[in-house]
């Protein structure tokens, strides 16, 4: 039996703000998750076999906070809410993308968002091949936004505190190569960045992804 009164949701939620206090997936520890509770770190093991079997858990907690859209809708709009959300869900738990791509979605709460993501397009017309494919390059455009915002975020705490002055540097010799060099086309994605969220950069495109599948389904039609 445990040697302390804790139980595995405990456990759950305790790691997850542990690893919010951690500057990346690599420092969290069965150890600080014990130190948070106020427990021995032996009793951690009553539940979780390993520090693995912990982050599963923790992937597991942050996908089942994912719903899914009104299946009457468009697809595209179906597709667009879903990952809407998942967006909002990963940047609402730190490290929530790396977390997901250091697991293994084998649990019935990840493997049947995914089905749910294939089926959606499988019911617009698309084929399972199509569907499978449409829903990596979407995570995988997904999950890499997100750790990247993540970092981005980082650097300008950094920044802002004047903590990293080379960092300030970097930044400013951006802007600088693009003006001295007249590198339009960079100076305007610059631009574009600074003057949208994180989410909007994300929704367009997510756009032209599924602007992408239409016409790929459009020429297999044909």
């Amino acid at each position: 039996m445990p040697k302390a009164k804790i139980s595995r949701p405990q456990i759950i939620q305790a790691s997850l703000q542990t690893l919010a206090s951690c500057q990346s997936l690599d420092q969290f520890s069965m150890r600080k998750v014990a130190t948070a509770l106020h427990i021995d770190a032996s009793t951690i093991y009553w539940y979780f076999e390993s520090k693995q079997a912990i982050l599963q858990a923790m992937a597991d907690e942050i996908a089942a906070q994912i719903s899914f859209p009104d299946a009457s809708l468009a697809w595209q709009t179906q597709l667009t809410q879903l990952f809407s959300t998942i967006f909002d869900v990963y940047t609402t738990h730190s490290h929530a993308a790396e977390l997901m791509i250091a697991t293994i979605p084998s649990s019935e709460v990840r493997l049947t968002l995914m089905n749910h993501i294939i089926g959606i397009l499988v019911s617009a017309g698309f084929s399972e091949e199509q569907g499978s494919l449409a829903l990596s390059t979407i995570d995988f455009f997904l999950t890499g936004l997100v750790m990247d915002l993540s970092k981005e975020r980082q650097f300008r705490t950094a920044i802002n505190n004047k903590q990293a002055a080379y960092l300030h540097d970097q930044v400013t010799q951006i802007h600088q190569i693009t003006h001295d060099e007249h590198l339009v086309h960079m100076q305007n994605s610059v631009n574009n960045r600074s003057s949208q969220s994180a989410k909007q950069q994300f929704e367009a495109g997510l756009k032209l992804i599924l602007k992408g599948l239409l016409t790929e389904k459009s020429v297999d039609l044909n």
